[in-house]
C-alpha cells in the first residue's frame, strides 16, 4: 500500500501549522474552519456547517464566546458589525493529559493559557500567578479608560467568579522569586512554594525608560498598569499642560486620550513621522492631520534632552534648546521583555526568552508565551500574538502537539475615531515589489505585492478592508489574476471584499 505523503497546512487566521495528509476540520488554536488552512487542494472534502460560538473582532482580534457577538468589543470598542463568526466544533478535550500547571503572569498570554488548559484538559490543576493585586485586565483598554470612554470596572477580562467556576487558582499581588527546574517548584514572594508538572512563563514586559535627567521628578509617568492610569487621571485636568514623549502606538493613543480629557497636549516623536515602525510617511501624514484635529500638537524630529523641574516637572527641554512647559510628562518610549527570572534560572535568553516552534524553553516542561517570548529571533509584543501563543503553549503543555508558525507583523489602532491597520511588509526593499497606493486627506490605502502575492498593506480610515487584507497577507493568496489588469487601489479593495 502506498503511503500518503505528509504535508504542511497553515492557518491563515492565527498561524497554527498542522502536519498531516490533509488539513484538520478546524484549527485547534483559534477554531478557524478547514477552508482557512492552506494550501488548498481540489480533493479537500467540504466542511459541514456548524453553529458559530466564537466571534473575532476584525479590528483588534479579540475573540468573544457566545451565541452572538457582543454589542461592542470590550477591548477596542468596535461595533457589533465588525465581528466575524469563527466556526468551531469538537472542542472537547481529546488526548489531553491532566497536568499540574503553573502559569506565571496575569496578562492575556497567561489568561489565554489558563483558559485553554481548562477547555482541553478538564482534570488539570491550574494556578495562575499575577503580580498586580487585582483581577487580570485588558491592558489595551487603559487608554480608553484614560480617555473616559470606559469605566474602571470594564477593565477585567473575566470576573472573579469565572476563575472560581473554572477551578483556576488565581493568586494575585505576589511575584515569583525563584524557579527550581530540578525539583519543579516555584517560590513566591510571600514564602509559599508551588509544585508544577508544566510551567508557562507569561511574564510580559515593562516600560523602557530612557536615561533622562529629571526622569524621576514628580509628574513624570509611564502608562503600563491600571495604577499608572489612575495616577495620571489624578494629575490631569482641563487645560493641564502635558507632554507625551513617543509617537508610537501607545503615544498616539495616550495623547488622544489626554486630549479628550481637555488637556493641552504636545506629542514628541524623534523620527521624521509618526509610528515609523507601523506606517510609511504618507499614511503617517493622514494620522497626523487627524491627531491635530483632536487638538494634539505634534513635534517631529524632536529629541528630549532633559526634563526640568525642582521636585516636580516644570518643562521638557529639547535638543536644540527649545523648552515646552509641562505639568505632566508621559514616557511612551517602548517596552522591554521581563526576562530577569528566566535569566536567574539559566534559561536560554536572547532579547526575550528563547522558545521553539512548540513554545518550549530550554528547560524541560517549561514553556513561554507573550511579550517575554522570543520565537525565531522575533518579539511580537502584540495583544493578538500573545493570546495565540498562550493558547499554543497550553496545548503543548497538556500533550496536544501544536506548532506556532509565526505571524506577519500586524498592528491595529483606533485613535479616537480613526481606524488604522498595517500588516506584513509594507516598506518595499527593492524594485521587485509592486506597490499600489491611494491617499486622501483623511484616508490612505497601500498594497504591496511580490511574485503575485500580497505581502503587506497599510489601511487608514478603511476598517472594512482590515480583515480581508490580513487574511490575504497571512494566507499568501495568489493575486496574479487581478494584477494583470493593472488595477487601481479601488479595484484591489473590491477584489479583497
Amino acid at each position: 500500500m502506498e503511503c500518503k505523503k505528509q504535508k504542511t497546512w497553515r492557518c491563515t487566521v492565527c498561524g497554527y501549522v498542522h502536519v498531516g495528509t490533509e488539513a484538520p476540520d478546524m484549527c485547534p488554536v483559534c477554531g478557524a474552519s478547514k477552508s482557512e488552512l492552506e494550501p488548498y487542494v481540489e480533493t479537500l472534502p467540504s466542511v459541514s456547517p456548524v453553529k458559530a460560538t466564537l466571534w473575532q473582532c476584525m479590528n483588534c482580534s479579540f475573540v468573544h464566546e457566545g451565541a452572538s457577538p457582543p454589542d461592542a468589543c470590550p477591548v477596542c470598542g468596535a461595533e457589533k458589525a465588525k465581528f466575524e463568526a469563527v466556526a468551531e466544533s469538537g472542542r472537547e478535550a481529546k488526548g489531553a493529559n491532566p497536568v499540574k500547571a503553573v502559569i506565571i503572569g496575569g496578562g492575556i498570554a497567561g489568561v489565554s493559557a489558563a483558559e485553554t488548559i481548562r477547555k482541553r484538559s478538564p482534570d488539570s490543576d491550574i494556578s495562575l500567578i499575577a503580580l498586580e493585586n487585582e483581577l487580570p485586565y485588558y491592558r489595551l483598554n487603559l487608554t480608553r479608560y484614560l480617555s473616559g470612554e470606559i469605566t474602571r470596572d470594564a477593565l477585567p477580562v473575566y470576573p472573579e467568579s469565572w476563575y472560581k467556576g473554572n477551578r483556576i487558582d488565581l493568586i494575585c499581588g505576589v511575584s515569583v522569586q525563584e524557579i527550581s527546574p530540578d525539583t519543579k517548584n516555584v517560590r513566591l514572594s510571600d514564602g509559599r512554594d508551588i509544585a508544577y508538572e508544566k510551567l508557562i512563563l507569561a511574564t510580559g514586559s515593562h516600560p523602557y525608560i530612557p536615561s533622562l535627567k529629571g526622569g524621576d521628578l514628580d509628574g513624570v509617568s509611564v502608562l503600563r498598569t491600571s495604577a499608572d492610569a489612575d495616577r495620571i487621571l489624578d494629575m490631569v485636568g482641563k487645560g493641564s499642560r502635558c507632554v507625551c514623549i513617543g509617537g508610537g502606538i501607545l503615544g498616539i493613543e495616550t495623547a488622544g486620550a489626554l486630549a479628550r480629557q481637555g488637556a493641552d497636549i504636545t506629542m514628541l516623536e524623534s523620527h521624521e513621522w509618526l509610528m515609523p515602525r507601523q506606517l510609511n510617511r504618507k499614511a503617517a501624514g493622514v494620522l497626523e492631520r487627524h491627531m491635530s484635529g483632536l487638538g494634539v500638537k505634534i513635534l517631529k524630529n524632536a529629541r528630549t534632552q532633559e526634563i526640568k523641574g525642582s521636585g516636580r516637572v516644570a518643562a521638557v527641554l529639547l535638543q536644540g534648546g527649545r523648552s515646552i512647559d509641562a505639568e505632566l510628562v508621559i514616557l511612551a518610549t517602548g517596552v522591554r521583555p521581563n526576562t530577569s527570572l528566566a535569566r536567574k534560572t539559566r534559561f536560554e535568553v536572547n532579547t526575550g526568552i528563547v522558545v521553539d516552534n512548540h513554545m518550549r524553553t530550554s528547560q524541560p516542561d517549561v514553556f513561554a508565551a507573550g511579550d517575554a517570548a522570543e520565537h525565531n529571533g522575533q518579539l511580537y509584543g502584540s495583544w493578538a500574538a500573545s493570546q495565540y501563543q498562550g493558547g499554543i503553549a497550553a496545548l503543548n503543555a497538556v500533550g496536544l502537539p501544536t506548532v506556532f508558525g509565526g505571524l506577519p507583523r500586524s498592528n491595529t489602532v483606533k485613535a479616537l475615531g480613526l481606524d488604522l491597520t498595517s500588516i506584513g511588509k509594507f516598506m518595499p526593499e527593492d524594485g521587485s515589489y509592486v506597490v499600489f497606493e491611494q491617499e486622501e486627506e483623511y484616508s490612505y490605502m497601500e498594497f504591496v505585492f511580490r511574485d503575485g502575492k500580497m505581502l503587506g498593506a497599510i489601511l487608514v480610515g478603511h476598517p472594512e478592508l482590515a480583515s480581508p487584507a490580513k487574511k490575504a497577507v497571512e494566507g499568501g493568496r495568489d493575486c496574479s489574476g487581478i494584477l494583470q489588469s493593472l488595477p487601481s487601489c479601488g479595484d484591489i479593495a473590491a477584489h479583497l471584499l
